[in-house]
């Protein structure tokens, strides 16, 4: 009670400074108390832990109270506060643990890191152990790689802070492929929110191109409820990192094409006034919006940006078999369906044609008269003072006030950063409360979060032989009730891939590049055949390199659009001390990973089995007898993704028989209506031996599925 009394007292000083020197003096007893609690947790007794940590309500407290103060200044507080915080940091979790008392260390742990955070932001930043700022941005990518949702968030939440103190930015850099994975995979919204956040971040000119081109991907799919944000960030990222201006235009047209009701004004004014301001990119802006223009459905974004740009800039066409006909009927095609400011806009861009163009003049004062009487009185007003222009004989008139606009007073800046701050801002101001976009944790699921197996191995002498995967590497894969294990495993390379859960046909994998050889790996690229069976998306796409002795990953989306006999065959290519190397793996992908159980009775079984006729069957020779026959059963229900059914009562002998059932799952393309097949399986065992036989709705699917069982164990 007397910290948080201390917090709340701090918070209305906080905010209403000066702080009274009496309220400083509890850093120190803060200090010693935390000190205890974290160094102390085994002398304590029961009574004063939660699932094994020491009052972890209470370390939290005193961790948020510290963010309040600056860094200690007596050198005995400053001993024992890092090292409390090394020990919170280097505390390392448990495999099986509880959710209760994972959702505890974590908020320890994440306290701990804010508090590091704070510090280095601070003008005593100095003082932080570089180490610690290092160990956190370890901890915070293993952090954003697991299961639960709230960690996640929290992880990229707090990463995105931790970016931003020098120094931190080429750590987190290494997270990258992670955090594209959430921005485009994970289901919880909130944290794609946090994963845009992240990358506007850590966006800078290594990466700048690839992140860019990441998030329009994400664009053509992201949430209505997002668009805006991501739209202005993109938007700023492509102005701030622009080495080459033309690209910077490009990438604002496809943002109105691809969400032009998301690209507010100040996006495309932010346009005018760089191409403005930069001589040698308006031919080329003019060129584009020319292009761009020449085709029917284009936003109205677009027709206000191109209607400036040719208006103002139709003179560096000249020349390139370009007329004035031809630009008035390009931007006049859009004149009926833009709305009374956009056609106010126009105007003004069809007299500056026919100042370029006198031959158009005739035309273009056709279209002034007919506007001269209209109800919106801009409209009216400019086409009034337009045609009077352009009808009087001085050509001077007309050449002095439709000068070419000079360039835009002012620093270079953006604007736009500072609506992405204020925003920001306000979200910041939201979340201080510690509860808002928050979640709970499930308290009923015991969760194994390790960190991402490595599987890098240290070996003396590295053969270097590389050769396609074998039978017995794919065998012992699809084999493997976890699913997870070694792809590929030689001298010089391995190749290793975890599942994680998907949607019910959709199947995700992390797929590891270990490189055991002295040398880089080069122009590391990953591509898959292709079949109106399935299809599979890799990200990222672009080549990666591999260093000597270390790893990369690549995240693997697999999607099922009907049932299919062959799995999808990864092609990886790279170079290696000066020779190029290609080969081939099989992935663990079989039509019983887009199975779902579906619980049933005996007798229910029975009379789906005589409805359902389209079966396959297999004899499955053993290399080594039965020891375990539950085990051995309970092992290839996991292993189809079936439930097993209760036939006892129902058939004689029902210790000799297997029955699993469960739905096949397929969305085919272009449908919006999903395959959800039943499928059946009934095994019949010899201690040596035994025959599977399946039925389901397609022929295709039974003998598929009989011949993964087959290709499993014989």
């Amino acid at each position: 009670c007397a910290v948080e009394l201390v917090i709340g007292l701090m918070t209305h000083y906080h905010k209403k400074p000066p702080v009274p020197k009496c309220l400083t003096e509890a850093v120190p007893k803060t200090i010693s108390l935390l000190h205890r609690l974290v160094m102390n947790s085994s002398r304590m007794m029961d009574d004063y832990k939660y699932y094994g940590t020491l009052n972890p309500w209470l370390q939290v407290k005193c961790l948020r109270l510290l963010q309040f103060f600056p860094f200690p200044e007596e050198a005995n507080d400053r001993k024992r506060l890092e090292k409390a915080m090394h020990v919170i940091l280097h505390t390392e979790k448990k495999k099986g643990t509880k959710t209760n008392k994972s959702n505890a260390d974590h908020s320890i742990l994440f306290e701990c890191i804010n508090l590091i955070i704070h510090y280095a932001q601070s003008e005593d930043g100095a003082h932080i152990n570089k180490r610690m700022l290092e160990k956190s941005a370890a901890l915070l990518g293993r952090f954003v790689a697991l299961k639960e949702a709230n960690i996640r968030y929290l992880g990229l939440d707090t990463m995105a802070r931790l970016a931003k103190v020098e120094g931190t930015l080429e750590k987190i850099k290494e997270q990258l492929t992670t955090i594209q994975y959430s921005l485009n995979k994970d289901l919880d919204v909130s944290i794609r929110k946090r994963a845009l956040d992240m990358l506007f971040v850590m966006c800078d000119k290594t990466n700048s191109r690839q992140i860019i081109q990441e998030l329009l991907v994400f664009l053509r799919h992201a949430d209505y409820g997002i668009r805006d944000e991501l739209v202005l960030k993109i938007a700023i990222l492509a102005e701030r990192f622009a080495n080459d201006l033309r690209w910077y235009i490009d990438v604002i047209l496809k943002l109105i094409t691809m969400a032009g009701n998301y690209v507010s004004n100040d996006i495309w004014y932010r346009v005018i006034q760089i191409v403005t301001n930069n001589d040698k990119l308006q031919k080329y802006a003019a060129m584009t919006m020319k292009q761009a223009l020449s085709k029917k459905g284009i936003h109205e974004n677009g027709v206000r940006v191109g209607g400036y740009i040719i208006g103002e800039f139709c003179d560096q066409l000249l020349g390139r078999k370009t007329t004035g006909e031809a630009l008035l009927h390009v931007l006049h095609q859009h004149f009926h369906t833009s709305s009374k400011d956009t056609q106010a806009l126009l105007l003004s861009a069809y007299i500056k044609l026919a100042n370029t163009f006198p031959e158009i003049k005739s035309e273009v004062q056709a279209i002034f008269k007919k506007y001269m009487v209209h109800e919106d009185i801009e409209i009216q007003q400019r086409a009034c003072e337009y045609a009077n222009i352009n009808a009087n004989e001085d050509t001077n008139v007309m050449v002095n006030v439709f000068e070419v606009m000079p360039a835009f007073e002012g620093k270079e800046e953006s604007s736009l950063q500072k609506i992405v701050e204020s925003k920001s801002n306000s979200r910041k101001v939201a979340s201080d409360g510690k509860d808002e976009d928050e979640k709970d944790a499930d308290e009923d699921e015991d969760e194994d979060e390790d960190e991402d197996k490595e599987y890098v191995e240290d070996e003396a002498d590295v053969e270097m032989e590389f050769r396609n995967q074998t039978a017995e590497e794919y065998q012992a894969l699809v084999q493997s009730v976890s699913g997870s294990g070694y792809l590929y495993k030689t001298g010089g390379l391995q190749i290793g891939v975890k599942m994680i859960s998907g949607l019910s046909h959709e199947m995700k994998m992390k797929i590891f590049f270990g490189n055991t050889c002295d040398a880089a790996m080069t122009n590391l690229r990953c591509t898959t055949d292709t079949s109106q069976d399935w299809s599979v998306q890799v990200r990222p796409v672009e080549p990666m390199r591999v260093e000597a002795k270390k790893q990369v990953a690549v995240f693997v989306l697999a999607t099922c659009l009907r049932p299919f006999v062959k799995p999808p065959v990864m092609k990886i290519s790279f170079a290696l001390g000066g020779e190029e190397h290609d080969i081939s793996v099989r992935l663990p992908i079989t039509p019983a990973k887009f199975i779902v159980r579906h619980p049933c009775e005996g007798a229910r079984f029975i009379e789906l089995w005589k409805k359902t006729e389209l079966e396959a069957k297999e004899i499955v020779n053993l290399s080594e007898r039965i020891e375990d026959l539950q085990e051995f059963k309970s092992n290839l229900a996991k292993q189809l993704s079936c439930a097993g059914v209760d036939m006892r009562g129902v058939i004689d002998k029902p210790n000799a028989v297997l029955c699993l059932i469960g739905v096949f799952n397929a969305q085919p393309a272009g449908k919006s209506s999903p395959i959800k097949m039943p499928v059946l399986a009934r095994f019949q065992f010899k201690p040596d031996m035994f025959q599977i036989t399946v039925r389901s709705g397609s022929e295709l699917l039974s003998s598929a599925l009989a011949a993964t069982v087959k290709t499993m164990y014989a």
